[in-house]
């Protein structure tokens, strides 16, 4: 295996409003009343667990940062920090853990994905495993 990545890689940020806080509960099924709006609360409620790592992945895609991914194989170690309302800024730093050579030729690189508000304080931490055509490019080691 690799060494850790000295200086991680961030993609750009995105303002979480209330239409995709609703889109994504109301899409998702979520049906646990701390998920619904509720009459006076300005904030809304705040995105389900998965709803978030489903956001940080979208932001890691879009980003270009990981174009030489074949597959993502596994989503481990999730962890929640805080919880995310519409009115977020959210931005993803990716930092690359480790990876190692496959049979092939290809290579499976651990990920850990940091969703960052914009206070510069975590929001939520997952390491992702990936399949990737390359070890990482140079901006995410």
């Amino acid at each position: 295996m690799s060494a850790p990545s000295p200086e991680p890689s961030a993609t750009p940020q995105v303002v979480v409003d209330a239409d995709l806080v609703d889109t994504l509960i109301g899409r998702g099924g979520y049906t646990h009343p701390l998920f619904q709006r509720a009459d006076g609360d300005a904030d809304g409620p705040p995105l389900p667990g998965q709803a978030v790592v489903l956001l940080l992945g979208g932001l890691v895609e879009q980003s270009g940062l990981l174009d030489d991914a074949i597959a993502l194989l596994e989503l481990r170690r999730a962890r929640f920090h805080r919880m995310v309302k519409a009115g977020a800024t959210l931005r993803v730093r990716i930092e690359r853990v480790a990876s190692r050579v496959t049979s092939r030729g290809t290579y499976v690189v651990d990920f850990r994905w940091t969703g960052i508000d914009a206070d510069d304080e975590p929001v939520a931490e997952v390491e992702a495993v990936m399949l990737m055509n390359g070890a990482g490019r140079e901006d995410t080691r």
